[in-house]
């Protein structure tokens, strides 16, 4: 169930990265290296990569693909052998 969870976020995260690129901008500031590596608009760039990064968090993670990324969810119970 928690896996869900975390999934709803990474997309609402996405969501709301992208719907609100201007005012996310606003407040950082230009990010000087993407706009001198990715020219003009490179930080509205970044946002979109790094929210489709969070896509794909939201939507590989509740299958077990991106477990070695979200290293916090797993427990001490889980990670301990037993016989």
């Amino acid at each position: 169930m928690i896996k869900i969870f975390y999934a709803l976020f990474f997309i609402a995260s996405w969501v709301a990265l992208i719907k609100y690129r201007k005012n996310v901008k606003s407040w950082t500031g230009n990010f000087a290296w993407a706009e001198h590596y990715l020219g003009h608009g490179g930080t509205y760039l970044v946002f979109i990569l790094f929210g489709m990064f969070l896509i794909f968090l939201g939507a590989s993670y509740p299958f077990g693909g991106a477990d070695f990324i979200l290293w916090w969810d797993r427990s001490v119970v889980h990670s301990v052998p037993t016989e």
